[in-house]
């Protein structure tokens, strides 16, 4: 059995890139299953225009096994329509049980990868705004590699409260990513997290496009190549 890197990508709020940011890292790393946990939207399947075939949630519905689009030959996906369908149907109600299977995933994961015939040493999970911070305790404990993303809001002012909601997560992280970030801002954010991003203009709103829109430039290649360092010596 192979060897498997578990990402797994959170956040305290939504729209703070964590979708971009794992179908960058996937991108510029190959030999990436890419797996759409985001219950709440979905988008990293639409933004690599995977099929509406059984997903991740689908063992866990019916028994049939998850599709796996190709993106390329070093990338793959596994989509995440029928847990978006789920929740915008049962709400709050089915996070529980979409957690629990998350779980099951993550413990199966190198049985799993070891038995497909794809060249694929990683797994990139993208997750929903705000998971429970008990599900965050045990993904650590299994050895995932949590990425935490955040946008300016963490460099700007914030309540006591929200400081304290970012203390609580950033502490099950492996790594925080601090995202969109002004060219102007970009010092006084590395003195707070260890990896930022700057905001660019994405043309076309693809997976590999928008990797490679964020990739051309300087300073984000040499942040996402750190993020990439940083998981492979994990």
């Amino acid at each position: 059995m192979r060897p498997v890197k578990i990402v797994l990508m959170s956040s305290l709020d939504g729209g703070v890139g964590k979708t971009t940011l794992a179908s960058v890292l996937s991108v510029a790393k190959g030999y990436t299953l890419l797996i759409d946990m985001d219950w709440e939207k979905a988008d990293l399947s639409q933004l690599f225009r995977a099929p509406r075939k059984p997903g991740w949630l689908a063992p866990f519905i019916d028994g049939q096994k998850p599709y796996i689009h190709r993106i390329n030959p070093m990338l793959y996906i596994i989509p995440g329509y029928e847990a978006f369908e789920l929740y915008q149907k049962h709400g709050e109600d089915v996070t529980g049980e979409f957690a629990e299977a998350l779980m099951e995933w993550v413990e199966a994961m190198p049985k799993y990868v070891s038995s497909l015939r794809i060249p694929v040493d990683t797994v990139v999970i993208d997750t929903t705004a705000a998971l429970r911070t008990d599900l965050l305790a045990k993904l650590q404990k299994q050895g995932v590699y949590s990425v935490f993303m955040t946008d300016r809001r963490l460099i700007s002012r914030i309540s006591d409260v929200k400081a304290e909601q970012y203390r609580r997560y950033m502490a099950y992280a492996s790594l925080v990513v601090v995202n969109m970030v002004e060219k102007d801002e970009l010092k006084i954010a590395r003195k707070i997290a260890p990896v930022v991003l700057k905001r660019v203009k994405i043309p076309e709103y693809y997976g590999e496009s928008v990797a490679n829109a964020i990739l051309r430039d300087k300073d984000n290649k040499k942040a996402i190549d750190t993020v990439l360092s940083r998981i492979k010596t994990a």
